[in-house]
């Protein structure tokens, strides 16, 4: 009794998702774009600065000369993500973001006093805005730890502090001016090493709080 041969059984070839006009979501393509927006915005913020010359370079000589290189770099991205390709658009979480961006927008109405219609923000300064900061950003992750996030709020701000209002004197509220009523004759140097040394100390304590409840873990 003769069997039949078995025919081997062919592979189904998938067809590439995405053809036509989604071919070209690729990081090539649309980080080129992004680029060439960049370097266009670049050029019309510029408007009529003179570049002037090699040996006597105008205003807009560099960053003009920086917008042509970003252009021609993103009109390359953009060739090869035609002809080419390239990786697809990974899927972006939005979470992170919006709260990012949510705690650089606390800081700044929070750093000083600032209007918005007829209610003005409290200006708590940088050792206030800068913890509340930190502490919003903390939500980007589901999962965090509010421990840690104290240690880096009282050590990122008492670093802020002694860099942009004591070393660099930039006019950047590090406290409330109504502290400075609390410390009769000191000035405003002072009262920043003293509010940077006591949220040195409280970063120490808590990161010590840290170790012991590691070791007991």
């Amino acid at each position: 009794m003769s069997q039949d041969p078995v025919q081997p059984i062919q592979p189904e070839t998938l067809s590439p998702a995405g053809n036509g006009g989604s071919r070209l979501l690729n990081q090539n393509f649309i980080g080129g774009l992004c680029l060439l927006g960049l370097a266009g915005g670049a050029l019309l913020a510029m408007g009529d600065l003179s570049s002037g010359t090699l040996r006597a370079m105008g205003p807009g000589g560099m960053p003009r000369g920086m917008a042509w290189l970003i252009a021609v770099i993103g009109t390359g991205m953009v060739v090869t993500g035609i002809f080419r390709g390239g990786e697809p658009i990974p899927r972006i979480a939005l979470r992170g973001p919006c709260i990012i961006m949510l705690a650089l927008i606390v800081f700044a109405l929070t750093i000083r006093p600032t209007p918005i219609g007829s209610f003005t923000t409290p200006g708590i300064g940088i050792v206030g805005a800068g913890p509340l900061a930190v502490l919003i950003a903390g939500f980007a992750e589901r999962e965090r730890d509010w421990l840690d996030l104290a240690i880096l709020a009282a050590a990122l701000t008492a670093f802020c502090i002694l860099l942009f209002g004591y070393l660099l004197n930039l006019p950047m509220p590090a406290f409330p001016v109504s502290w400075l009523k609390y410390f009769p004759g000191w000035n405003q140097r002072q009262v920043m090493l003293l509010v940077s040394g006591v949220l040195l100390v409280v970063a120490l304590a808590l990161f010590l709080v840290r170790l012991r409840r590691g070791g007991n873990a």
